[in-house]
């Protein structure tokens, strides 16, 4: 018979291989965001960053993109997400005028 040897999974590899070749992320995490464990610290603001936007464009409340396209109660948009257990989700939806 011959002998087995161990398999292991790609998946565990591959976050084997990102965590060796990947430098420490200590540097990029040390300007980070204080956290509750470290106590009050006073808010910092800073001014809005007008290439933020990008090309966005708002669409008009006349646009046919945006009209409401059912009456009534009917559901205009439906949600389905994975609950933290394995056999059960959250189903979620809107209707009427908001």
């Amino acid at each position: 018979m011959a002998a087995m040897r161990p398999v292991l999974p790609g998946v565990p590899l591959v976050l084997l291989c990102f965590f060796l070749l990947c430098p420490c992320p200590g540097p990029l995490l040390a300007g980070g965001i204080p956290t509750t464990l470290e106590g009050p610290f006073p808010p910092v603001t800073v001014p809005l960053d007008k290439s933020f936007r990008g090309n966005a464009v708002d669409l008009p409340d006349t646009d046919r993109r945006v009209q409401r396209t059912v009456s009534d109660f009917e559901p205009e948009q439906i949600s389905v997400s994975l609950s933290t257990s394995h056999d059960s989700v959250w189903i979620s939806w809107i209707t009427g005028p908001f």
